[in-house]
C-alpha cells in the first residue's frame, strides 16, 4: 500500500534526523545527567517537597502533549515548503496520490512526534521525582485514554493546518493572512487561567466540540476538573466521546482539505494564495488548473 510506504519514509527519515536525536535524546538526557550529578552533590540536603496537586500532574500532561503537536505541526510545515522549492512534489505526486502523500507526511511525523513527548514526559517524571514525591496514581483511565488519543488526533488537525499553510505560501517569509490561520488551534492557550478555574463554564464547554479548539480545551479541563475553582467535579463521559467525535470527523475533513490545497499549491510557484485562493483550492482541488501557476 503507498500510504504505508509514504509513511515508513517519512519515519525513518525524521528519526534519523540531527533535530529528532538532539531534541529527544541528547537535551533529555543531558538535562538527567545534569540535575542527577547536582543532587548528588548536595547529597541529603536536598529537601524533598510536598506532592503536588493532581491537577498539576494532568496540567503538565496536557501540556507537554500540546507542545509536542505544536512542534510536529512546524515540522510538517517546513518540510512540504523545502519539497516545494525543491521542486520534489512534481515527482512525488506523479507515484502517489495527494492525499497518500499529504496523509503518509502527517502520520509519519505524529508517531515521531509521539515517540518524543513520550521521552520527554518520562525525563520530567524521573527528574522531578528527586526532588519531590510524584505519584500518577492520581490519573484515572479516562486521563490515560483520552490523552493519547487527542494527541494523535490534535496533532493531525494541526498539522493538517501546518501543511495547508506550507502549500500555499511562497516562502517561509511571505505567510501573510495565511499565516495567522495556523496559530487558530492555540487560543484555547490563552485562556488557559479560565479553563482550569472555570472547566464546566458554558463557552468551555461549547469549545470543546469545536474541532479546532478542542484538543488543547479539553486537555486542560480534564487535568484541571479534579481541583476546579468551583470545586471538585468531573467532565460528563458523553462530552468526551462527544469531544472526540466531533474532533475525528473535522480532523478528516480537514485533512482532505489539506489534501486538495496540496494537490494545487505544491505545483505552483512564485506566489502565495489568497485566502480566498485558498478556500478554492480546499474546496474543488486541483479542477482545470494548469501546472506553474496561471489559472
Amino acid at each position: 500500500m503507498k500510504l504505508s510506504r509514504v509513511v515508513r519514509w517519512e519515519f525513518s527519515q525524521n528519526v534519523r534526523s540531527k533535530q529528532f536525536l538532539i531534541m529527544t535524546i541528547m537535551l533529555p538526557a543531558i538535562i538527567g545527567i545534569a540535575v542527577f550529578a547536582v543532587t548528588q552533590a548536595m547529597g541529603t540536603e536536598v529537601s524533598r517537597s510536598d506532592a503536588p496537586p493532581p491537577m498539576i500532574i494532568g496540567l503538565f500532561l496536557a501540556m507537554i502533549l500540546f507542545l509536542g503537536a505544536f512542534m510536529s505541526g512546524v515540522m510538517t510545515m517546513y518540510g512540504i515548503l523545502k519539497e516545494k522549492q525543491n521542486r520534489c512534489a512534481e515527482l512525488m505526486l506523479s507515484t502517489v496520490s495527494a492525499w497518500e502523500l499529504m496523509s503518509g507526511k502527517m502520520i509519519g511525523l505524529g508517531l515521531t512526534g509521539l515517540i518524543q513527548v513520550t521521552v520527554w514526559g518520562l525525563t520530567a517524571y524521573f527528574v522531578v521525582g528527586m526532588f519531590i514525591p510524584v505519584s500518577l496514581a492520581s490519573l484515572t483511565p479516562v486521563h490515560w485514554i483520552t490523552y493519547p488519543i487527542y494527541f494523535v488526533l490534535g496533532f493531525l488537525f494541526i498539522a493538517s493546518i501546518f501543511g495547508t499553510v506550507g502549500a500555499a505560501i511562497k516562502d517561509i517569509h511571505s505567510g501573510g493572512a495565511i499565516g495567522i490561520v495556523g496559530i487558530i488551534p492555540y487560543v484555547p492557550m490563552m485562556f488557559t487561567a479560565f479553563i482550569v478555574t472555570q472547566p464546566n463554564h458554558l463557552w468551555v464547554r461549547i469549545a470543546s466540540f469545536i474541532p479546532p479548539f478542542a484538543p488543547g480545551v479539553m486537555l486542560l479541563r480534564l487535568g484541571a476538573a479534579p481541583m476546579a475553582e468551583s470545586g471538585p467535579t468531573s467532565i460528563p463521559t458523553w462530552e468526551v466521546a462527544l469531544s472526540l467525535l466531533s474532533l475525528a470527523v473535522g480532523t478528516f475533513l480537514m485533512m482532505r482539505f489539506a489534501a486538495k490545497v496540496f494537490e494545487v499549491g505544491m505545483l505552483m510557484t512564485g506566489k502565495t494564495a489568497s485566502l480566498k485562493e485558498l478556500w478554492r483550492w480546499g474546496i474543488r482541488g486541483n479542477r482545470n488548473r494548469k501546472i506553474g501557476g496561471a489559472e
